[in-house]
């Protein structure tokens, strides 16, 4: 086939160079205005030889860029720019990185844009080595700009025209073939079908009166009209149409009749050596170019680029319909491309199809490096690939790595070195030749382990014949608090269950990983022993508590052991059963059978799998009367059903919903492979939230290529539920105490500030002058400072020397080494309240000359009501971060529903109560926080305003 497709009557060209444009040649030069960049970092690795993969970070004044690059050089002899397809041909849409690793590639992205209906199809054309693989009908409009590379890996944009025709040598006629691998919703367009388009023609999927007529060897061998689909030929074709004129003309050819194919094309398709469809020429000899297909607003974006020496091929990915990244136009995307140096650019598919997946050449499975709007990749129609054949060389240098670059003292941590040669491919080195060095600090070295004996800056030195590879480490102080995710499981008798990842936390907030080997371990009711990070559980029933201690740090996790199983359901009736199936081509039902193991009777659930493709599935549905789902009492851990097993090598799932209405989906076997009665089990997600019921159990396929039948029978659904604790005194976790939160007195030449809410229409609700007593406090303090503003009548009873309203627009404020700046958050993020507070902010602080900085927000930065935009938080954070790392102390004060404190990473988050009130007793909830400033040493208390009856407030 690929040699038929090849053959050319006639070319358009006239040159030497294959690239010509052929396209509009308007001028279409457009301008853009590029956002302010408020923050930026970029990361850079190799990939392979000559392909590098960068990720752009950048915040600008119009949100996040989440920009992920990968560079081709076009000179290096070891790279390849190819096509990525699904293996199971044109309609199977695959996810990007699947077909990374089917093909190979080491990294690729989504391709052209495609129709779902009546099957996907491309908009424009895909060429591999000469072939046209996929080509929609030639009188489609408009038309598209595709990316093009010849076999001298020159690489060019241009708009792709060709003519098509199958003529017949027996009896002299010819037909236009429209389109290749192409189908369209009526069929009236002659398209030719090939081994890349699938096993199968066409046949009635659709329509009843298509014509197909299939080709083996330039000979037709049969002519169909509404039969079923028929196996399309490995060296052959089938070409297809419905419509009387054109069903006409191709159903002169005849059983016998000799056709040759021939192609005329702009670019010469026989000098092509990979070609992808694309929407818009975005970026034209180094200008913004107007947009051919219309795709408008900010979103994902996917495309390729060109450097203007045509020596470097540019693939783009930017992320989209998020609450941090917003995505661009494809006017802004031209300009990005500019910027990324550029000299032509192409927009390819995006929105919920763009995907960036790498696979460097040392890694087996392809990972996603953007953030598809979705949630997960969406299959698509094809890709482009990056490829490399590089051959293993000696060893050019080594990396260091390792999980954590944080540490505490009297703590360990592993390293990973790996090696590669010169075109980044893995060498395989002797680790037991590996000699690591420490600088910086006090510690002990054995193997790839590192065991720090003082606090400190450490710079950890891989040295393997003298090539070397550094990482440098922050040894912190003593651990504090520790903590972990993991707050109870349940495991069998005599098992075993790897540690959660503990952490732990300094006196300033800073947290480390640290490994279960450093952590000493103790349990309640001989539950288990500790070794190796491993819990190795006891030979009887019983739950206990396994408490881990490391310096001050305590963390408590219940654990039982073993489970009692209750019957749930015998399945003697069919009366609470209904049976469903996924999509309507999956055929089956329900019934009963004497074949039973608890009981008179079990549940039989027929199904067929051998139509259809994708998922499919067979669901046995459990009814409470008129309700879907079997009610659960209690707290179960685990579900068992008896399955009699019919070895089809399906998936039996099953769904449950929980108490507030989320559904899971759990596993009771991965593969049924055997026949006759087994007991399966499944566990119960450990964040549902009880009670819940019990909705389906279903066998499911999800491969295409499985077409299996059976029966299954089902019997005897057990829940499995733990010992419970009992009464048992645990020891007291612990938690993090900031040392400046303490009542301190004013000394001489210090003084305090009050950061309170003024609780409008107070008096009223309570029906007396609560607000005196609040004044009052305040009053005690040099500067009143309040987040949600200040009214006239309020001021009327303050003395203070100074009064600050944070709830306004920015501002800076100091008394002597205290600055104090109120940024805006009205609109829960600094950015989207006005984008112009960053540039105020971080002049503020790297010019402040104060030791001391508070910052006052009215809204909180963290959590559920914190910033919409979380990478917004992240990055404020990483800001302070850094200012107290120049030797200031930070306080960042803010408003929300409720008193919190929070030491992370050396900056206090304090937050007040700054709730509406809405009823009397609300007066209970208001607090003051009051701060005493004595030279360097500041510290805070948060303090109730009014006592509640019948409880003593400690002074």
């Amino acid at each position: 086939m690929k040699k038929n497709l090849k053959k050319v009557f006639v070319s358009l060209l006239t040159a030497t160079t294959i690239f010509t444009s052929t396209g509009p040649v308007l001028a279409n030069k457009i301008t853009v205005n590029m956002p302010y960049s408020i923050y930026q970092n970029i990361e850079k690795n190799n990939i392979s030889s000559g392909v590098v993969h960068e990720k752009i970070m950048r915040f600008t004044t119009a949100g996040w860029w989440n920009i992920n690059v990968l560079r081709i050089n076009l000179l290096d002899p070891h790279t390849e720019i190819k096509s990525l397809i699904n293996p199971n041909g044109m309609p199977s849409r695959d996810k990007v990185s699947s077909m990374v690793e089917k093909h190979n590639a080491v990294a690729g992205i989504n391709g052209d844009f495609f129709n779902y209906s009546p099957m996907p199809s491309t908009l424009g054309a895909l060429i591999e080595n000469g072939e046209l693989l996929t080509a929609r009908r030639d009188d489609a409009k408009p038309l598209l700009p595709g990316f093009f590379v010849d076999f001298l890996n020159t690489a060019n944009i241009d708009y792709f025209q060709r003519t098509m025709e199958a003529v017949n040598l027996t009896k002299g006629n010819k037909i236009n073939i429209n389109a290749v691998n192409n189908v369209s919703t009526y069929f009236d367009a002659v398209t030719l079908l090939n081994k890349h388009w699938g096993p199968k023609s066409i046949g009635t999927k659709f329509h009843n009166d298509l014509v197909e007529v299939v080709v083996k060897n330039d000979i037709v061998t049969d002519v169909r009209v509404g039969q079923e689909a028929i196996d399309i030929p490995e060296d052959g074709y089938v070409l297809i149409v419905r419509g009387y004129q054109k069903s006409q003309e191709l159903q002169t050819f005849s059983v016998g009749d000799s056709i040759e194919l021939n192609i005329s094309s702009t670019p010469d398709i026989n000098n092509i050596k990979f070609s992808i469809g694309g929407g818009s020429y975005i970026l034209k000899n180094g200008e913004l170019n107007r947009p051919d297909l219309d795709s408008p607003g900010n979103a994902p974006r996917t495309g390729i680029g060109i450097n203007k020496d045509g020596t470097e091929v540019i693939l783009v990915t930017i992320d989209g319909r998020d609450t941090s990244f917003k995505g661009v136009t494809q006017e802004m995307f031209g300009a990005i491309f500019k910027e990324l140096g550029a000299y032509n650019a192409l927009n390819l598919d995006g929105g919920g199809s763009t995907a960036m997946a790498i696979k460097p050449v040392d890694s087996q499975k392809a990972v996603i490096v953007n953030k598809p709007s979705e949630g997960a990749e969406r299959p698509v129609v094809n890709g482009v690939g990056v490829f490399s054949n590089a051959p293993v060389g000696e060893l050019s240098y080594i990396k260091v790595s390792t999980d954590d670059s944080n540490m505490f003292i009297n703590t360990t941590r592993k390293f990973t070195v790996k090696g590669y040669d010169q075109y980044h491919n893995p060498v395989t080195i002797d680790e037991s030749k590996l000699v690591f060095t420490q600088e910086g600090v006090n510690g002990n070295i054995a193997g790839n382990s590192f065991k720090a004996l003082s606090q400190g800056k450490a710079k950890i030195t891989a040295n393997y014949d003298n090539i070397t590879s550094s990482i440098d480490i922050n040894v912190l102080g003593n651990v504090k608090d520790l903590t972990t995710d993991m707050s109870n499981f349940n495991i069998d008798i005599n098992s075993e269950k790897t540690l959660p990842i503990f952490y732990g936390k300094d006196e300033n907030g800073y947290q480390a990983k640290i490994y279960p080997e450093d952590i000493t371990f103790t349990t309640i009711n001989n539950i288990g022993s500790v070794a190796n990070g491993i819990f190795y559980s006891a030979d009887t029933s019983v739950a206990g508590v396994l408490t881990a201690k490391l310096g001050e740090g305590i963390e408590n996790i219940l654990v039982s052991i073993g489970s009692e199983g209750k019957l749930v359901e015998r399945f003697e009736s069919l009366d609470n059963l209904r049976f469903s199936a996924y999509p309507e081509t999956v055929i089956g039902g329900i019934g009963l059978s004497s074949d039973a193991k608890e009981g008179n009777s079990s549940i039989s659930l027929k199904y067929d799998f051998s139509q259809g493709e994708n998922t499919r599935a067979a669901y046995l549905t459990l009814m409470n009367g008129e309700n879907i789902g079997l009610p659960i009492q209690g707290v179960p851990r685990k579900l068992g059903l008896w399955v009699n097993g019919d070895n089809s090598g399906s998936w039996l799932r099953g769904t449950i919903k929980d108490n507030k209405g989320n559904s899971h989906t759990i596993d009771f076997v991965k593969t049924i492979d055997w026949t006759g009665w087994q007991f399966v089990t499944t566990n119960i997600p450990s964040n549902v939230s009880y009670p819940i019921v019990l909705e389906k159990i279903y066998p499911v396929e999800t491969d295409n290529l499985k077409k299996q039948s059976g029966e299954l029978l089902f019997d005897g659904l057990t829940a499995f539920y733990p010992p419970t604790l009992g009464n048992i005194v645990l020891p007291t976790p612990s938690t993090l105490k900031d040392s400046k939160n303490i009542k301190t007195n004013v000394n001489k030449d210090g003084f305090s500030f009050a950061i309170f809410m003024e609780p409008k229409g107070l008096n009223q609700l309570v029906k007396y002058d609560a607000s005196s007593k609040i004044k009052s406090k305040i009053n005690t303090h040099k500067i009143a400072i309040s987040l949600n503003g200040m009214s006239n009548e309020f001021v009327k009873g303050l003395t203070n020397y100074a009064r600050i309203d944070a709830s306004g627009a920015y501002k800076r404020n100091k008394h002597q080494d205290v600055a104090f700046i109120n940024v805006n958050t009205g609109k829960n993020g600094i950015r989207e309240t006005n984008a112009e507070q960053w540039n105020k902010l971080k002049a503020d602080l790297n010019g402040t000359t104060e030791n001391n900085i508070v910052l006052l927000f009215p809204t909180p930065i963290f959590g559920s009501n914190g910033f919409t935009d979380t990478l917004e938080a992240d990055l404020l954070h990483k800001h302070l971060v850094e200012t107290r790392e120049k030797g200031k102390n930070i306080f960042v004060v803010h408003g929300g529903n409720s008193n919190t404190s929070d030491l992370k990473d050396g900056i206090r988050y304090i937050g007040l109560n700054t709730k509406t009130l809405g009823k009397p007793e609300d007066i209970y909830d208001l607090s003051i926080i009051e701060f005493t400033v004595n030279g360097s040493n500041v510290t805070y208390t948060v303090s109730p305003l009014f006592e509640k009856p019948g409880v003593k407030v400690g002074k």
